[in-house]
């Protein structure tokens, strides 16, 4: 049985003794879509199962997500491309190797708060709770839907994907990144067997 799970920003491998979802520590500061759930730090399985819902609870009504908040809901809403897809992909991971496929509809809250003007590139605030709540399931795939592809069919950079020194590539809209569409393929290979389950 495998009763762990390490998840990195290149990949991911079975563990033993814990679910590694991320800089766990930035827990005490703030909490994050991307970096909580890609570095290092090993929690239990309940505590993942708790943050990926959490995590859902901080995507906004279009797909995105919140870069960062203190609780409950004090945070960043910005035009990264990477954040959303850690949730379908630490979820896909999550069932993977704990086969709890229940979670996939366990419901949680969007935010809602007015998108980020042409202007901004980031925005912190407090924004509402959503009226609309749906499955984990439907937030992942909302998500995955979320991303736009550009001129060469990549997915578009927006305020900057994992690699943070290339965040001004692809403000003017039309920057594309390749280590995007690698980690889209993964996150599509992984999540598509839970998307109609």
């Amino acid at each position: 049985d495998v009763d762990g799970l390490a998840v990195g920003a290149a990949g991911a491998k079975a563990g033993v003794g814990g679910i590694q979802l991320g800089h766990l520590a930035a827990q005490a500061a703030g909490h994050g879509s991307g970096g909580v759930v890609r570095g290092r730090g090993a929690v239990g399985v309940g505590v993942a199962r708790a943050h990926l819902l959490a995590c859902a609870a901080h995507q906004f009504e279009e797909g995105d997500v919140q870069h960062w908040w203190h609780p409950p809901r004090y945070g960043v809403r910005t035009r990264l491309s990477d954040d959303k897809l850690f949730l379908p992909y630490v979820t896909a991971l999550y069932v993977q190797i704990t086969g709890d496929t229940s979670i996939l509809s366990e419901e949680a809250p969007y935010l809602h708060g007015d998108p980020l003007s042409e202007e901004e590139t980031e925005r912190l605030f407090s924004p509402e709770v959503s009226e609309i709540s749906e499955p984990l399931r439907l937030h992942c795939l909302r998500a995955i839907d979320h991303v736009a592809c550009g001129a060469h069919g990549l997915p578009l950079m927006g305020g900057g994907d994992w690699n943070d020194g290339m965040n001004l590539v692809g403000i003017g809209g039309k920057g594309e990144s390749v280590w995007l569409g690698f980690f889209l393929c993964d996150v599509l290979r992984r999540f598509a067997p839970l998307a109609a389950a």
